[in-house]
């Protein structure tokens, strides 16, 4: 595993940031990369999102979703 940080990239260096974004959305539309999701939480739940993270142990990103249908209550 590279350590990478998205943000530094896209501050200092915004032409490769944009580069690898596109690189990295044609791997996840082919299905070559899989993020590691720990839950699906509704938007009007974010309050809840940020206590998970501020409790720590999380594996994996949070991910907000704006409609209610779209989530789950445990680790996808």
């Amino acid at each position: 595993m590279i350590p990478y940080s998205i943000q530094w990239l896209k501050r200092l260096k915004p032409a490769l940031f944009r580069q690898d974004l596109i690189v990295l959305l044609g791997l996840l539309q082919q299905g070559k990369i899989k993020p590691l999701i720990a839950q699906l939480i509704p938007l009007a739940e974010a309050r809840r999102a940020q206590e998970l993270l501020g409790e720590g142990g999380v594996i994996g990103k949070i991910v907000l979703v704006c409609n209610e249908s779209g989530s789950a209550s445990g680790a996808v």
